[in-house]
């Protein structure tokens, strides 16, 4: 494990590493391919420090990042993408149905706008700032709109994901077997859990997306918090799918 200014990078495979921003353990990804690099989500800040730094644990620069993939519009995911896309040219995807968040059509103006702007982009405030405005904190418009079963560059397979967001998408990354499940579930002490339900838009659209995520072969889930679960992981995915049957969300998840 190495680190910089607050950022750890974690290994999920040889492939794939794991920014870790210790602020809000928010998490991003990078994956490592031929042409380069391809982001899954892109960090916490407005300047994008955290997946800058982690690029550079990586050795690699923001000119190497040829995709940026999103899974939702919340800013603790999304809040540096658009600094990522100035300084790489990368090629930009999320989902239509979170566009209006994206582009800040849906922004809030009045106080409840102002205040947005006063909260700082650190810890769980980070969210709140989002929510409050109702949209990411710089526009950021998609090169590519995804959709439910798409293959993004012949590597990723999309798995529309809505509950959390409702165009949050999942990508599983085929050759290696890796779920970026952003927040579409959680990893808690190394078990697999739902998202808590305060920050859970549509509850029962949440459990079918966790419902579609389990039945993927998947060996290794890469959350948008804490840190990515590489061991016992089918033993996790039984465990969650039977307690997907119980009518209760658990409040904390």
């Amino acid at each position: 494990m190495s680190m910089r200014s607050g950022l750890q990078l974690l290994p999920v495979t040889d492939r794939v590493w794991c920014f870790r921003q210790r602020s809000y353990v928010c998490c991003s990804y990078a994956v490592l391919d031929a042409a380069g690099v391809v982001l899954v989500d892109a960090g916490m800040t407005s300047d994008a420090a955290p997946v800058l730094n982690g690029l550079a644990l990586l050795d690699r620069a923001p000119a190497d990042v040829h995709t940026i993939l999103l899974t939702h519009w919340h800013n603790d995911h999304a809040a540096g993408a658009a600094r990522l896309k100035t300084l790489s040219g990368a090629s930009v995807h999320y989902h239509e149905r979170e566009r209006p968040y994206f582009t800040r059509r849906t922004a809030r103006g009045g106080l409840l706008g102002w205040l947005s702007g006063q909260v700082p982009e650190r810890g769980p405030l980070v969210l709140f700032r989002g929510l409050l405005s109702a949209a990411t904190s710089t526009a950021i418009a998609a090169d590519v709109l995804v959709r439910d079963g798409d293959l993004v560059l012949g590597q990723f397979r999309v798995v529309a994901t809505p509950g959390h967001t409702p165009g949050h998408v999942a990508y599983f990354h085929e050759p290696t077997g890796v779920l970026f499940a952003g927040d579409a579930l959680a990893v808690v002490g190394g078990k697999l859990r739902f998202m808590a339900r305060p920050v859970t838009l549509d509850l029962e659209t949440a459990r079918a997306s966790m419902a579609a995520l389990v039945e993927l072969p998947v060996r290794y889930v890469c959350p948008g918090h804490r840190r990515p679960l590489t061991e016992g992981v089918d033993e996790q995915l039984r465990s969650l799918e039977k307690r997907m049957l119980k009518t209760a969300w658990p409040l904390l998840g």
